[in-house]
């Protein structure tokens, strides 16, 4: 029997807070907004990761293991329909 490594790959609901100063709130939602675009683009750790909502997996490859190494069999392989992105259009 051959065996097959399978890599997943899938998205997880994550968490953080950042508190922002200002003088009404349309000003507070901007800056809301301007602070949430930096949390987004840091790689810090997020306060909280729900481990226990994956979401819209794909398997990312398929590999047959052989004496020489591996082999690629296919990749992008969606699994299921729980999409939280629309498909792309095409």
């Amino acid at each position: 029997m051959t065996e097959y490594l399978v890599k997943i790959g899938f998205w997880l609901r994550a968490y953080d807070s950042i508190t922002v100063e200002a003088n009404s709130d349309v000003e507070a939602i901007e800056a809301a907004k301007s602070a949430a675009k930096a949390a987004m683009g840091s790689g810090s750790q997020p306060e909280h990761i729900e481990t226990d909502e994956r979401r819209e997996g794909i398997i990312a490859y398929i590999d047959r293991i052989t004496a020489d190494g591996k082999e690629q069999v296919i990749e992008a392989v969606p699994f299921d329909d729980d999409r939280i992105q629309p498909p792309p259009a095409g």
